[in-house]
């Protein structure tokens, strides 16, 4: 039996991540961590632990060093963007010569957390990435008038670290532009491959709207703790409401070579485990952002035929812990769709006054997922 530890798991990246474990996890021991008790996810582990919220930087990391001493998972996986510099910062700092995370230098981790730093590692390594710059200088809207002369409106304003399309504004005049360039903590970039959204106000403002999202490109691959590419796959996503609804696998040979060259320029500068590009493509390929994580289409990806949780566990706990899975490489088109799951007012309530929950013994947390009709 083997432990492993999932941070921040009632995320959408830990449902993934225990989508893809589903019915064949009977050798491990799942671990959870979250700050909020009433996620269900929490509930599909063997045991949960309530910690402080990623934004109490010093207590989370407490908490989480007291949980790994603990603990001692053979495996840490982090489940959010904000887990993944503090997790490869901790195992630097306190555990140097642990292979117990799923993660590389805390260096690195930075760069892709974020845009502007992801920009300028592109540059000097001669990567394809969008032309970004960094917003709330005093030089900034000099720089995002350059930006304009180069590609024309519309722009788009992103926060430097972040994801899930949060936060986003689309730019299509000089006043939007100078007040973007004023933003702290933002990035501009082209909106390359779509032109400016038009917003219908016959009737008023409507009460949900999004930019439309059909081609976004990504591939995903797989550092080994050697640095070598153990695969890599490339797909291209429909995204609502910054959530994957929709995959299609993509054979590209241009794609595949981008993101081989993407996945040895992150090892070169001590990245292991999983590595995220997202691109858009005009009369190529542009890369936008970059992560260093399992992400919200982990799971798809499985049945696309790339198990990357079946991989990277095996690789890094050393055995073949994780059996093949039924689903895998059944489609070359994935629909996701939401699933319903009961929460036992119980649970919330042990896990929420006492810091902990468990299972019970002699059943799985997972047989309660149950699909929406």
């Amino acid at each position: 039996m083997k432990k492993i530890l999932i941070t921040s798991v009632g995320s959408l990246v830990g449902q993934n991540i225990l989508d893809s474990l589903e019915g064949r996890r009977d050798q491990l021991h799942i671990i959870g961590t979250n700050s909020i008790a009433s996620a269900a996810n929490n509930f599909r582990c063997d045991s949960t632990h309530l910690v402080a919220p990623a934004t109490d930087q010093s207590e989370f990391i407490s908490d989480l060093l007291n949980l790994i001493k603990d603990e001692a998972p053979d495996l840490i996986i982090p489940g959010r963007d904000d887990d993944i510099e503090i997790l490869a910062s901790i195992k630097e700092k306190y555990f140097p010569s642990s292979n117990a995370f799923l993660c590389g230098s805390s260096h690195f981790a930075a760069v892709m957390d974020d845009k502007v730093k992801s920009y300028d590692f592109c540059l000097k390594h001669q990567l394809n990435f969008a032309h970004t710059i960094e917003t709330g200088l005093p030089n900034s809207y000099d720089n995002a008038l350059d930006l304009l002369t180069q590609y024309d409106f519309p722009l788009i304003a992103k926060p430097k670290s972040g994801n899930g399309s949060r936060g986003i504004w689309v730019i299509t005049n000089h006043s939007q532009l100078s007040n973007s360039a004023a933003l702290k903590q933002y990035a501009i970039q082209p909106l390359i491959a779509q032109k400016a959204p038009t917003l219908d106000t016959s009737f008023g403002i409507p009460f949900v709207w999004e930019v439309p999202e059909t081609s976004l490109y990504a591939a995903q691959a797989l550092i080994s703790q050697s640095g070598d590419t153990l695969s890599s796959i490339c797909f291209v996503s429909t995204m609502v409401m910054g959530k994957c609804e929709k995959m299609t696998k993509v054979e590209d040979p241009d794609l595949t070579n981008l993101i081989e060259c993407f996945a040895a320029k992150a090892a070169a500068s001590g990245w292991r485990g999983p590595l995220n590009v997202q691109f858009k493509k005009d009369t190529q390929y542009h890369a936008i952002e970059m992560n260093g994580r399992f992400s919200g289409g982990t799971s798809a990806r499985l049945i696309l035929g790339f198990d990357e949780v079946q991989t990277l566990l095996n690789h890094w706990l050393g055995e073949p812990i994780i059996p093949d899975s039924p689903r895998l490489n059944t489609s070359d088109t994935i629909i996701k769709s939401l699933v319903d799951f009961p929460l036992n007012p119980q649970d919330v309530a042990q896990l929420n006054d006492s810091g902990t929950w468990s299972a019970p013994t002699l059943s799985s947390p997972a047989s309660n997922l149950i699909p929406s009709s």
